[in-house]
């Protein structure tokens, strides 16, 4: 997942523009040049609360059936959308 990095002052300067973009794909703000927050859409975040313990990592055998299905759908939509940009 290709995961976008902007300032705080980036963002509080471009809310509007970077709001839109979170629907799409994370954003992760960073402080002193350090990731410090990222910014996602509700319905991801709602997917991830969802979870048991969604700080919690899993091996690839492990994984429950419904986070690897949000996965994969996700990283088919990401890939489909570079293929289409490299296509441009």
């Amino acid at each position: 997942m290709q995961t976008k990095s902007v300032s705080t002052a980036e963002f509080i300067r471009h809310f509007g523009r970077y709001h839109d973009e979170a629907q799409r794909a994370p954003i992760i703000l960073t402080k002193h040049g350090r990731a410090s927050v990222v910014v996602l859409s509700a319905e991801i975040f709602e997917r991830l609360i969802a979870q048991d313990d969604p700080r919690r990592a899993y091996t690839a055998g492990e994984t429950p059936p419904k986070l690897a299905k949000i996965l994969v759908t996700e990283l088919d939509r990401q890939s489909a959308e570079y293929e289409a940009g490299k296509n441009d």
